[in-house]
């Protein structure tokens, strides 16, 4: 995210969890690159990083309404993949041993 979409973000929150769709994507797709490559590197292939992608996104689209401001962000998107991925290699690595 550029500088000037990092000045804004609080307020494309705010508009976000109030219900207007346009700062909601605005803000989705300012870190849906970085949720695709995390998910790339921590799970190894492209085919097994997709499907956990935009569950990841829809995650936090669903939970906007908690990221509270204390930290920047992108920490709390990176929490929440860090967290999602981490379930995710479990239930990977339970299936195909």
């Amino acid at each position: 995210m550029s500088t000037k979409e990092n000045q804004e973000l609080p307020a494309l929150i705010g508009q976000a969890t109030a219900g207007d769709k346009s700062p909601l994507e605005t803000v989705l797709a300012g870190v849906q690159d970085l949720v695709f490559n995390l998910a790339l590197r921590m799970l190894g292939t492209f085919h097994d990083a997709e499907d956990p992608s935009q569950n990841i996104l829809l995650k936090v689209m669903t939970h906007l309404s908690s990221c509270k401001g204390e930290s920047p962000f992108t920490a709390w998107v990176f929490r929440i993949v860090a967290n999602h991925l981490r379930d995710c290699k479990k239930h990977m690595f339970a299936q195909f041993p």
